[in-house]
């Protein structure tokens, strides 16, 4: 979105938030669970929604469980906050807005409810996620990597006191976070792995609800990594290509006898399709800027990226100026080392999709994430690395 009212974005937000005095919580989950506990001290959730007929039989978090049939909508204090993936979100939007439901009016999505509410009732910053890449080395050379790694002339592996930098930095300026998530390349690959979760987890743990890594699946932790990652509690999601690395199957299955020895809490991430952001065949720049911002909103990219004290609108976009196939996008950053306390609602906003421009030059270059892509190719298609 395009920057109209810097730092008052959400004024009318925050009034219709302001205005439900009673919540509750779509999505009897994981997420609903940390969102509870957030909103505890506050005493206004009245329970959980959710779809699943046998979680409303028990109780969640010690909280009723209700079918939306049974919440009142006609009742001007009730607020429902939806508590699901962004994955999963699209279809409990529709079911709300069918049963009468306006959205960040009586329904907010849990991104938006936490990131307002703490910038204007708590004057703290939220951040859903972050996505944050120490190196781009990686074993693999996917046809349609999301990290354009088979455009990288070479590896990028950022110094550690840099990186370590970043991290202060960015805790320096943010209160929480839901998801921090430290992505590659592989990230097994990156030497320095284990001693990043252990500074993050000594360091920042409070202001973080989940530590996640993610792995190919063809890469074998060695031991004393294992016991790091296990001692600070750092989430993993192994994605499987055995379909496309046939050859991988043997170690993928070792590596999760060796994260369930270790105590490692992982999920197997097996997609059917991936989506081709299509750099070198897709070609908006005739776009008017309008057009450009309505599609840049329509994206729905969860990601931004954070590299080198600043923040990037989107994290493809910088994935592709990182592989060399896109100039940095001066617009599209927010800088953490200018940052001021006056600027709390304006970094919420950047964060929440605002910016100078109301899109990225990347969005020239780029088909779109997977609501609005209708390139979809095979995962992990491996093609040969170019000499």
């Amino acid at each position: 979105m395009k920057w109209k009212n810097k730092g008052h974005e959400f004024d009318a937000v925050y009034t219709n938030l302001k205005k439900r005095s009673k919540l509750y919580l779509f999505g009897a989950g994981d997420y609903g669970e940390k969102i509870y506990e957030l909103l505890s001290l506050k005493k206004v959730v009245q329970g959980f929604i959710d779809n699943n007929t046998d979680k409303q039989k028990k109780k969640y978090c010690g909280m009723h469980v209700y079918d939306i049939s049974q919440i009142d909508k006609e009742d001007h204090e009730i607020g429902i906050i939806i508590c699901v993936s962004p994955y999963f979100r699209k279809a409990i939007i529709q079911q709300l807005m069918l049963e009468g439901y306006i959205y960040n009016e009586n329904m907010f999505t849990m991104e938006v409810y936490m990131s307002v509410y703490y910038a204007y009732e708590l004057e703290k910053l939220y951040f859903p996620s972050i996505s944050f890449l120490p190196s781009t080395r990686c074993n693999l050379n996917c046809e349609a990597c999301l990290n354009f790694t088979p455009y990288m002339k070479k590896f990028d592996e950022r110094p550690w006191e840099q990186i370590k930098s970043d991290v202060d930095l960015f805790f320096k300026r943010v209160d929480y976070i839901m998801l921090f998530h430290i992505s590659g390349g592989e990230p097994l690959l990156y030497p320095k792995i284990g001693e990043l979760v252990e500074y993050i987890d000594n360091n920042y743990r409070d202001k973080i609800h989940l530590l996640r890594t993610v792995t190919n699946g063809t890469v074998l932790p060695k031991e004393e990594l294992l016991e790091k990652l296990s001692k600070h509690r750092i989430e993993i999601t192994v994605d499987d290509y055995r379909e496309a690395v046939p050859e991988s199957c043997g170690t993928f299955d070792k590596l999760l006898a060796l994260l369930e020895e270790y105590h490692i809490k992982y999920e197997v991430n097996k997609v059917e399709e991936w989506i081709d952001l299509a750099p070198m065949t897709t070609h908006h720049e005739d776009w008017s800027e309008e057009r450009l911002c309505k599609k840049f909103e329509g994206c729905h990219v969860p990601w931004q990226e954070l590299r080198d004290g600043l923040l990037y609108s989107c994290n493809y976009a910088s994935y592709a100026h990182v592989a060399g196939i896109v100039e940095e996008d001066k617009d599209g950053v927010f800088d953490l080392k200018e940052y001021t306390e006056r600027q709390r609602k304006e970094l919420m906003e950047f964060r929440m999709g605002y910016n100078k421009k109301g899109y990225v030059e990347f969005c020239k270059r780029c088909s779109g994430y997977v609501d609005m892509n209708p390139n979809k190719v095979m995962p992990a298609k491996q093609m040969e690395r170019k000499k």
